[in-house]
């Protein structure tokens, strides 16, 4: 099968096409012929070799999230799955491919008529986007310093839900209001200043907080609930998926270059 792995840390070129065997499901696992790839965030982290101290290695098949029709089932599987068009989530690993493998209770159908491939496009200019933003339901936009929201636009925050990260961080922990929150979901704009911590503790009689959150330490009942609401949501019209762009399997690399380059709004989907 062909698959997209990293060859070389770093830069989007560093990605490879390659002929992979198909994988086997395992106990507990379904395989499913992918027609479609979420190109995420923290596929670039990984890419760039930022999580190698965790155990990622060249050579990785990246990948976290496909949607595709299930063609075989491992031990202890419930075998109606086979033939059922599904979304799953394959943790951090192999979703760049022809064929993926994912753990059942990761998996869930997908609703009649939810296809998650129409392409929306959208320019690299803040005006675009924040008009796309606004047709979203957003009140106000603002850049990424936190300035440009207009008239009547806050000038601090009760809560940041930050999924960039990087060198800007510390500015929007400046912009909490007393006991305001932070909380970094993402560090796709890179790792933020070693010195953050100092911007928490120069605000000490402010009461901040900032915390981290990783959906994997969500009970798996509770993450499945709220996926499943999510699709039925989306396939009834009240939830607006936001796809940038559909590119092959095999411009990965140019999917990782747009991402890199700030160009992306919502998600680049590849299709085998």
């Amino acid at each position: 099968m062909k698959a997209v792995v990293i060859r070389k840390f770093g830069a989007p070129e560093g990605l490879a096409v390659v002929d992979l065997p198909a994988p086997v499901p395992a106990p507990g696992q379904v395989r499913i012929a992918v027609e479609a790839i979420g190109v995420g965030g923290v596929d670039a982290v990984i890419r760039r070799g930022m999580l190698a101290a965790h155990g990622f290695r060249e050579g990785h098949l990246l990948g976290s999230e496909v949607a595709g029709r299930v063609t075989a089932v491992g031990e202890g599987v419930n075998a109606s799955w086979r033939g059922r068009r599904v979304w799953a989530s394959t943790g951090l690993a192999g979703g760049y491919a022809e064929q993926a493998v994912a753990a059942v209770e990761d998996v869930l159908p997908l609703p009649d008529g939810l296809t998650g491939a129409a392409a929306v496009a959208v320019t690299t200019s803040s005006a675009e986007r924040g008009a796309r933003l606004r047709d979203l339901g957003a009140t106000h936009v603002l850049d990424r310093s936190g300035e440009g929201g207009g008239p009547g636009a806050p000038l601090g925050f009760d809560v940041v839900i930050d999924v960039v990260g990087g060198p800007r961080l510390p500015h929007f922990l400046d912009r909490l209001n007393p006991d305001g929150r932070f909380m970094a979901v993402g560090v796709v704009g890179g790792q933020p200043p070693e010195n953050f911590g100092m911007r928490l503790m120069d605000a000490f009689r402010r009461s901040l907080s900032f915390a981290t959150f990783s959906s994997d330490t969500v009970p798996t009942p509770d993450r499945t609930a709220v996926r499943t609401s999510q699709f039925a949501e989306a396939a009834n019209g009240n939830l607006h998926t936001a796809v940038h762009e559909v590119l092959p399997l095999d411009h990965a690399a140019s999917a990782h270059q747009k991402m890199d380059a700030g160009e992306v709004f919502g998600r680049i989907v590849l299709t085998p």
